[in-house]
């Protein structure tokens, strides 16, 4: 009777052992420098030097969790025959002379169904102005762009001036280190500055930095670095004596030896409440101009193992519109729900000193170009708090790139690379703080050896994406890969790889890592489950944020 009691009870503890086994297997694990704390809150876990992961939350259209908005039609579009440019400026220029509402919207010119010639670019200069077409897909908006010429945008979205930085109201930042993911940091003197105000906070970038990260003038080939300030658009929500803190964090650490920091304020000049949404791109070009595939002929700096893609013939005409649609000098704009076809390089390019521009729901099919250096970037953020969620790019090179150290805060979210030439990465003296949040696509984190770009990336994440990827530490920064599925090595590029570079911070390899997404459950925890809702799609669920 004992034998059998005993031998029940160890069945029972097997199959006790193997479901609860078997649930913790289909329970993503947490990391060790970000996790949910007992109440659900997340905990950062910082360096010696004060350093975390930072907050991503404030990217994207009104600095995340806002959700676009519909602005009613004012002016109506039908295509007519032959160049259709003139009606569709004269549209807008009409809606960029009416008054703004007390929302900053002027209106929507809508563009009825059909297909749209354009012989010339188009432009929207003023605030609170949308172009809405009447669907992306081929029986919707089509605008085709014709005798365009090498980077030249179809769609140039522009205010007519950048950010007015007043330099008399300078103050030197005091700390001997200010670390990545600080809100707050101590001034010779605050009493110039208020709650409210709009200022840079910069971080100086001196020569003994430059020789520290190895790209000095004494370096050998073309990695030759000056010194450069990077600036954080930013503004106060709090001021204690000579402490000052601002709405969100620094992306690089301010540090006295490599040349410490200063707070100014600034005057804004951009235009707001901008979009194009709804409707189809094309960059008319010309089929008769191809290319043959040539182990690495076509790969400009590398772009393809030598084998791959041999003998394959391509378009590759360039003397047509390299990007659809570009930002200069805007805050607060978007791009949604748009299809691009054939464009040589940018489907979407936002241009440094712009700020809070969401793209999403958006479509690359068959660039045309040739597959080389300065091609296919196809959604190309180098502003500030840009949001790329949902987006497809097709044979594109640097799919869901950045340039430049002024692109921070930026983050990519579920967002997926088919057929890619080439790896999704900050591609160029050294873009700081980016997300890459579940996307799909070969990234890479790097160090680019001989050329000029040097440290394309610094204190970048990489979370739960997919895809195999290549990911190393600049001197004074750090980069990070959690819940990656894929193989850590990069086959794009290889000729520009230094493998002798330190390796970044990689932690659960081929195990997606808890919660979901790192930009949604930042986003939760400052604004609250609507802001998340408002980031979703359809009957999308709250439950993993």
């Amino acid at each position: 009777m004992r034998i059998k009691f005993f031998s029940a009870l160890a069945v029972i503890l097997c199959v006790n052992i193997y479901l609860v086994n078997a649930q913790d297997k289909d329970i993503p694990p947490s990391t060790t420098l970000v996790y949910p704390d007992a109440d659900g809150k997340l905990v950062y876990v910082a360096d010696s030097l004060g350093n975390r992961i930072p907050d991503f939350s404030h990217a994207g259209y009104k600095g995340g969790g806002v959700n676009i908005p519909y602005v009613p039609n004012k002016v109506t579009v039908w295509p007519v025959p032959g160049d259709n440019t003139d009606n569709i400026q004269a549209a807008i220029d009409k809606v960029s002379a009416m008054p703004l509402n007390a929302s900053g919207f002027r209106g929507a010119v809508l563009l009825k169904m059909g297909t749209y010639p354009l012989d010339k670019p188009i432009s929207i200069k003023a605030s609170g102005v949308i172009l809405r077409g009447e669907g992306m897909s081929d029986i919707g908006t089509i605008l085709i762009g014709k005798n365009g010429t090498q980077r030249t945008p179809l769609i140039n979205i522009a205010g007519p001036k950048a950010i007015e930085v007043q330099e008399t109201t300078k103050q030197t930042i005091t700390d001997k280190y200010v670390p990545v993911g600080a809100t707050t940091f101590n001034v010779a003197s605050a009493k110039g500055f208020k709650v409210g105000d709009l200022v840079l906070v910069r971080r100086n970038g001196n020569q003994d930095w430059i020789k520290e990260l190895g790209v000095d003038s004494a370096s050998v080939g073309r990695n030759r670095w000056r010194p450069f300030v990077i600036t954080y658009d930013r503004i106060i929500t709090g001021i204690k004596g000579n402490t000052i803190t601002v709405d969100a964090p620094i992306f690089t650490a301010i540090e006295t030896r490599w040349g410490g920091g200063d707070l100014v304020k600034y005057t804004e000049n951009r235009i707001e409440e901008v979009g194009v949404e709804n409707l189809r791109g094309e960059s008319d070009y010309n089929p008769n101009v191809r290319q043959k595939a040539y182990g690495n002929m076509d790969r400009g700096i590398v772009d393809k193992p030598q084998t791959q893609y041999e003998g394959e013939e391509y378009f590759s005409d360039e003397k047509h519109y390299y990007n659809f649609i570009n930002f200069t000098n805007v805050k607060n704009g978007w791009v949604r729900n748009m299809t691009a076809l054939h464009f040589a390089s940018s489907v979407v390019q936002v241009n440094a000193g712009s700020k809070y521009i969401t793209v999403q729901d958006c479509e690359s099919r068959e660039p045309v170009s040739i597959r080389m250096g300065a091609r296919r970037f196809t959604f190309q953020m180098n502003g500030q708090f840009c949001l790329v969620q949902r987006c497809v790019s097709q044979k594109g090179r640097h799919s869901f790139v950045l340039q430049g150290s002024e692109a921070s805060g930026n983050v990519y979210l579920d967002d997926t690379a088919i057929n890619p030439y080439s790896s999704s990465e900050p591609h160029n003296h050294w873009g700081n703080g980016i997300l890459y949040d579940n996307v799909k696509a070969p990234l890479t984190a790097r160090f680019w050896k001989e050329i000029t770009i040097g440290w394309g990336g610094a204190n970048v994440v990489m979370w739960n994406c997919e895809g195999e990827f290549l990911i190393q530490n600049p001197p004074t920064a750090k980069n990070y890969s959690f819940g990656h599925i894929g193989i850590a090595s990069m086959i794009f590029n290889t000729g520009y790889q230094d493998l002798s570079k330190p390796r970044g911070y990689i932690e659960s390899l081929d195990k997606h890592v808890s919660p979901r997404s790192l930009y949604l459950t930042q986003l939760k925890e400052r604004l609250g489950i609507d802001a998340v809702k408002n980031n979703l799609r359809g009957a999308a669920s709250t439950a993993d944020y």
